[in-house]
């Protein structure tokens, strides 16, 4: 409402000092835009004073009356004698209800020994505005000026759409949903429990992602294959982000885990390489889907825990032992993250007959293509590239088959550039598996030595190739500030 409001006031003529009080809020109701009748004020020599209060309180130009509760008020009220004789100020339960009672603001000026507002019988249901208590007064009157001039302080919002996932043709039913929303609470509460949180989302993940599974027994037609697996792939999308997420918010929290929940999860994913079934016959490419989970899943973790710089938990998971199990043999020596690596060549053939257009790499476009809303591409060829780095100067294989979509003006490795600091240098050392500066700088120069061709490792069809990281980090200057 914009238009000047306009109001009546009933009250009991009970004493002077009241009268005074009801005048005050009236001014002060005039004095912040509203116009207010009273007998005091408009009531005049000739007027019918049996008729005016009725005549107020059903008048269309009235928007509101606000009747003023104390204790005469009430009596009187209950006698059913308001509007009758010399006080014509007191609205009787039969005036009430002949009027819509969206129109009457009930005000306690007044209450008992106990505390207890003085309310009619015909009021009590309604919600009132207590205006008696000196303490409150000023948040109280601030809400019968909303009132009044139809301004809550709190009001509904607009009614949005319905989330699009509700009418998909197959709604999303992952169990670990529930787990990724649930999370902050739960670790609020039972701070405790985060392992065995943990846990039930990596084993609910782990029964959702089996569910993936793709049988496509006498096809031999790439295209159908690359096709099933490119759609398989994006199904998952939803099943992934709960993975993001959770993992986000796992590091966020700043609670202390058990990092061999995280090992053994990763040690069983390569199961899902093999058929899950009692099938007699398939073809290693029915498998593809998930030796394209498996990768993006590594890669992902170590961009996330970077970009929330968990560089304790990336040490980990570059340097623990995995006993990796498989359907058909349980690897008996610990093996590194590089078995982690896949590749999907089925892509490649599916990618060019598809779009008529030859990528570096399929797999790796697929990848960018995927991006969360929570991570950069920076984000994710940095991570890919920091697992290669880690892997060529550990005598391992990753082949970082993101690196052609570093973006040009990413001139910043945050995680080595920062290396001319001590205090970075402390933060990130374990990641390079050394506990000195020297040592760093000798492991650093020796693969610099050892590197006959550091143009070697690149797409065969690009310039680009993969900067080896004894060019990105100025070794002689390693912890050199503070």
């Amino acid at each position: 409402m914009t238009e000047t409001p306009k109001i009546f006031i009933s009250y009991s003529w009970t004493t002077p000092k009241h009268e005074d009080w009801v005048i005050n809020l009236a001014e002060r109701l005039v004095s912040d835009g509203v116009d207010v009748v009273i007998d005091k004020w408009n009531l005049k020599e000739g007027h019918d004073k049996f008729n005016f209060m009725e005549t107020m309180v059903k008048s269309e130009d009235i928007q509101k009356v606000l009747i003023i509760l104390d204790k005469k008020y009430s009596e009187k009220a209950e006698q059913r004698t308001g509007g009758v004789g010399t006080e014509t100020q007191i609205i009787s339960p039969k005036i009430y209800g002949d009027v819509s009672q969206e129109k009457f603001i009930p005000i306690v000026a007044e209450k008992d020994e106990n505390g207890d507002a003085y309310v009619p019988t015909f009021l009590e249901s309604r919600i009132y505005i207590d205006l008696s208590d000196e303490d409150n007064f000023e948040q109280n009157y601030e809400t019968l000026l909303r009132n009044v001039y139809q301004r809550p302080a709190y009001s509904k919002p607009k009614i949005g759409k319905a989330p699009s996932y509700l009418f998909e043709e197959t709604p999303m039913t992952h169990k670990t949903s529930s787990i990724v929303r649930s999370f902050d609470n739960q670790i609020s509460k039972s701070p405790k429990r985060i392992n065995s949180i943990l846990r039930e989302f990596l084993d609910d993940f782990f029964d959702d992602l089996k569910g993936y599974s793709i049988n496509l027994a006498g096809t031999r037609d790439v295209m159908v294959f690359g096709k099933a697996i490119h759609d398989n792939i994006n199904s998952y999308t939803p099943l992934r982000n709960d993975y993001i997420n959770f993992l986000d918010k796992l590091f966020k929290s700043e609670l202390d885990f058990d990092i061999d929940i995280f090992i053994k999860f990763f040690e069983k994913l390569p199961i899902l390489k093999d058929p899950q079934d009692n099938r007699s016959s398939w073809s290693p490419s029915e498998f593809d889907n998930f030796r394209f989970f498996i990768h993006e899943l590594f890669l992902y973790t170590v961009a996330v825990a970077l970009k929330n710089e968990k560089y304790k938990f990336v040490e980990e998971i570059f340097y623990s032992g995995y006993f990796f199990q498989g359907k058909y043999d349980y690897k008996k020596e610990a093996q590194r993250f590089e078995e982690l690596y896949n590749y999907v060549e089925i892509f490649d053939q599916f990618y060019k007959q598809t779009y008529s257009k030859d990528y570096f790499s399929p797999m790796a476009d697929l990848i960018i293509k995927r991006l969360p809303e929570s991570l950069t591409l920076d984000d994710i060829v940095n991570a890919d590239l920091v697992i290669h780095y880690i892997a060529s100067l550990e005598n391992l294989r990753w082949f970082p088959i993101t690196y052609v979509y570093r973006t040009r003006d990413n001139g910043k490795f945050e995680i080595f550039n920062r290396l001319v600091s001590v205090r970075h240098f402390e933060k990130v050392k374990n990641i390079f598996n050394v506990n000195t500066v020297k040592e760093l700088q000798d492991k650093l120069l020796a693969a610099q030595e050892a590197d006959k061709n550091p143009d070697r490792i690149g797409y065969s069809h690009s310039f680009d190739r993969v900067i080896p990281i004894y060019k990105l980090i100025e070794i002689e200057k390693i912890g050199t500030i503070r």
